[in-house]
């Protein structure tokens, strides 16, 4: 098979940090709350995604970014029928944009009353263990129908230590049945994880059962947060960990230990996590895979999108920072991971050679049985034409 050409290579795609919640359709939104009567703040799909997204926001922050949750989540939450819809659509969305297998994360526990009418009272009730089954049934269906493949990582919330206890039982009577890991999301600065708390206790657990484990961290918080992740949460992959370039002897350690970084360039900004795509830690990251062997001429040539595929101009080194493409939200950024793609192709100068290494690392690191990762690996093998 032939080698891909740069804008080829944007077809196939593995993504591992994506909400499930947070990647709902504006059309979908604007359609469910319609018939249940509830009042948004907009009524139509275009003037939706501006409202939910910080793009036109001054003073960005991750706790602005997640305001808007609070106006779209009741319209699906407590609603079986909303939540399998909104599974399977996330799987034509996946396909459409060539994903072939997604990590799709989200609380089981967030989605489980909703809202039913103008006057904002309760409306359905599902427990934690079915709104995931439903979300699970829909997932399956979705791959069923698009020829995808999708697993579900369930979220603790920081600052809500039951729902580790929730979460981690969910995860064990789950495992292998459609969930393959566990994660804790929320906002950073306003709650820390304390040893021997019961985010740590469920983590351990996890550990213990063979279930994965992946943390947001070092988005809004600190590199502390990320060692904190990787000693008391004993942490495979870190979400974001865009701080982790503030502490040289943690970068060591995480190059070291291969662990892997989702990175989400579209929401790291909207986040105010970082300041600009200019100045973006993650094109450090990225920077870590050239080989310093190669002459600084050839390294620049890489970086000026050169835009042939994997030769002699173009090489990684087997040991470097491991990090993937996400979109974290592509609702509230409106950007899938197609765009994501493509913003590091344009945006930051990285060609074809970059983005490939991404989506084997994304494989590599996948929550997958090691059958069915192997079998992943295998099919991008195919598909690009070349082991990388």
């Amino acid at each position: 098979m032939m080698a891909a050409t740069g804008s080829q290579s944007l077809k196939c795609k593995v993504e591992l940090h994506n909400h499930l919640d947070g990647a709902l359709r504006a059309e979908t939104v604007i359609d469910l709350a319609r018939s249940k009567g509830i009042e948004l703040p907009v009524d139509n799909a275009r003037q939706f995604k501006e409202f939910v997204s910080c793009a036109n926001e001054t003073d960005r922050s991750l706790k602005k970014f997640l305001e808007p949750f609070a106006v779209f989540i009741p319209v699906i939450s407590g609603d079986p029928h909303a939540l399998h819809r909104c599974a399977i659509e996330f799987c034509e969305d996946q396909a459409n944009q060539g994903v072939l297998y997604t990590e799709a994360r989200y609380a089981p526990g967030l989605l489980t009353s909703g809202t039913s009418n103008n006057d904002a009272t309760e409306g359905d009730k599902l427990t934690s263990e079915q709104v995931l089954l439903t979300i699970v049934d829909g997932l399956e269906e979705g791959c069923r129908r698009y020829g995808i493949k999708v697993k579900s990582i369930l979220c603790c919330l920081r600052g809500c230590p039951d729902s580790a206890t929730e979460t981690i039982e969910l995860c064990k009577k789950y495992h292998r049945k459609g969930v393959v890991g566990i994660d804790i999301e929320g906002n950073e600065l306003e709650d820390s994880i304390k040893p021997g708390d019961e985010f740590c206790k469920a983590f351990q657990e996890a550990k213990r059962y063979g279930i994965h484990r992946t943390v947001h961290a070092g988005e809004a918080g600190t590199a502390e947060n990320i060692r904190q992740s990787l000693d008391w949460l004993s942490a495979e992959r870190i979400g974001h960990g865009y701080q982790l370039v503030e502490d040289e002897s943690l970068l060591e350690r995480v190059k070291k230990e291969q662990i892997h970084l989702e990175v989400c360039p579209t929401s790291s900004i909207l986040t105010g996590s970082c300041s600009s795509f200019d100045n973006h830690p993650a094109k450090r990251l990225i920077i870590s895979y050239l080989d310093p062997k190669l002459s600084p001429f050839v390294n620049y040539l890489s970086l000026l999108k050169l835009r042939h595929y994997f030769g002699s101009s173009t090489r990684f080194i087997n040991e470097g920072l491991n990090f993937s493409i996400n979109s974290d939200d592509s609702l509230c950024c409106n950007s899938g991971v197609a765009d994501e793609y493509k913003l590091v192709y344009n945006k930051w100068g990285y060609g074809a050679s970059v983005l490939t290494r991404a989506t084997f690392n994304a494989a590599r690191s996948s929550f997958l049985p090691e059958e069915e990762k192997q079998q992943l690996i295998n099919d991008l093998e195919e598909i690009y034409g070349m082991k990388v």
